[in-house]
Formats: C-alpha cells, sequence, structure tokens
C-alpha cells in the first residue's frame, strides 16, 4: 500500500508498536461515547468501505452492536479490492475481486449483515481519487438525510482512504447526514500524541468481549488478506491483526 504522502507511509508493521498505543491509550483515552452518542437506535447506519475488510476494522463492533439492537445498516461497498495482491499470478485481479466479495459477505454475516443491504459499487481499487465524481454522484443517489455515515478518516493515509472520506464528507454536507470517519491505517504511520491527528475529536466506543469475538469472527472471513503474496507480507498483518482486537473502537466525530 502506497501512502498520499511520505509523512503517513504505509509499510511494514508500522511505526509505533501496539503496546505502546495500549500504554498511551490508557494513559490519555478520548472520552468514551456510547453508541447512542454516535448514532440512535433509530437512525441508519451506513458504512462506506473502501475496500473489503475496512468495515471490519473501521467499525465492525459498532455495526455488531447496531444490528444487535435492531438497527438498520446498510454497506456501501466502494471497490472489490481486486489490487491488494498486485502482480501475483495467483491472483489475476477478476479472481481476486470475485473472492474478496465472498469474504465480503462472510465477514458482514458474522456481524449480522446480511447481502440485501451491500450496495456493490466496484470502483477501480487504487485509483478511487480518480472516480470522485462518480463515487460522489454513487453517495448521493444511496444516502438520505438523517443517516450516520461512518466511513474511513479523508486523512487515513492510503489513497482509497483518503479519496472516499472526502467524498463521503461532501455527500454528507450535501443531503444532511452525520458524519463520523474512523481512522484505519492512521495507527500505522501515527505515533501518541501526535499532531497530524485531530485528538480533541476522538471519540472511544467500548466493545463487550462477544462484540470483539464477532468482529475478530468477521475479519477472519477476509483469508486472501492473511496470506502471504508475491512480493510481500499480508495485508492483515499482525500489528493490525492486534489493533482490531482493541477493547474499543476510536472514531473521529
Amino acid at each position: 500500500m502506497v501512502a498520499v504522502d511520505a509523512g503517513r507511509r504505509i509499510r511494514g508493521e508500522g511505526q509505533t508498536d501496539e503496546s505502546v498505543w495500549r500504554d498511551w491509550l490508557t494513559a490519555a483515552p478520548p472520552p468514551v461515547a456510547a453508541i447512542d452518542d454516535i448514532l440512535k437506535a433509530a437512525q441508519r447506519l451506513v458504512v462506506v468501505s473502501p475496500h473489503p475488510d475496512d468495515e471490519v476494522l473501521a467499525c465492525g463492533g459498532l455495526v455488531a452492536m447496531h444490528v444487535q439492537r435492531g438497527g438498520s445498516t446498510s454497506i456501501v461497498a466502494v471497490t472489490d479490492g481486486e489490487a491488494s495482491h498486485r502482480d501475483d499470478p495467483r491472483w489475476p485481479p477478476a479472481r481476486l475481486a470475485a473472492a474478496r466479495r465472498s469474504e465480503r459477505r462472510l465477514g458482514l454475516a458474522r456481524l449480522g449483515v446480511g447481502p440485501d443491504s451491500v450496495a456493490d459499487l466496484a470502483l477501480p481499487d487504487g485509483a478511487v481519487a480518480s472516480r470522485a465524481e462518480a463515487l460522489s454522484r454513487h453517495l448521493k443517489r444511496l444516502l438520505r438525510a438523517g443517516d450516520c455515515v461512518v466511513t474511513t478518516w479523508r486523512l487515513d493515509g492510503h489513497p482509497d482512504h483518503d479519496a472516499t472520506g472526502a467524498a463521503c464528507a461532501s455527500a454528507c454536507g450535501a443531503i444532511g447526514c452525520k458524519l463520523v470517519e474512523a481512522p484505519v491505517w492512521m495507527w500505522h504511520w501515527a505515533m501518541p500524541a501526535d499532531p497530524r491527528v485531530p485528538w480533541h475529536r476522538m471519540r472511544a466506543l467500548a466493545l463487550a468481549t462477544d462484540t470483539i469475538e464477532r468482529k475478530t469472527a468477521a475479519l477472519a472471513a477476509h483469508a486472501t488478506q492473511f496470506s502471504l503474496r508475491a512480493d510481500a507480507a499480508p495485508v492483515l498483518g499482525r500489528a493490525i491483526r492486534a489493533r482490531s482486537a482493541r477493547s474499543a473502537e476510536y472514531f473521529i466525530v
């Protein structure tokens, strides 16, 4: 994966070990939010996910909690993630896209979300920024005033995450939706108290043990991302798996 700028480079297991993040978040925790502070039970939760598995990494716990209380949830799948194993002869793009769509369905099922709740946009993986107008049109068609939209932070560090976050911010402003952004790769390139991160707008949503277990099971459905690539380590390496198993999810509100 390539970051938008050198200061937010996504490589290896990241700049800050999870044990350091854990200690810092314990010593200087963001304010805790109840689920109702993020979205009400009657609100529709719309998760706009740049790639299969981002809906789990960004807010799998929130999705599971909202579904469990009977809330309506929709997933906007921006890409099929067909570029995650670029130049790997075992995974030509069409085959990988089909596999990742299947993994997404399985992962969402483990969170309680059925396939009828997924809108597949199939924009090109790695080139969402070049299709920003198309993404904006799709979002304005799919979103409704009053929705709570959760997506990746617009400065997350992956170009598709950044472009998706920016498109959601624009669409939410135009339609009248609440926007909540989730850092996914930020934890990879940032450090505690990093001035590039708006910590003052960060909120923590505590996750119960059964919710963490459902989130972990959902992430495990994305088997292609746990496999070695021809020229690189797995996308879902040790560090990001450890972050996904945290006892809280963090959102920029």
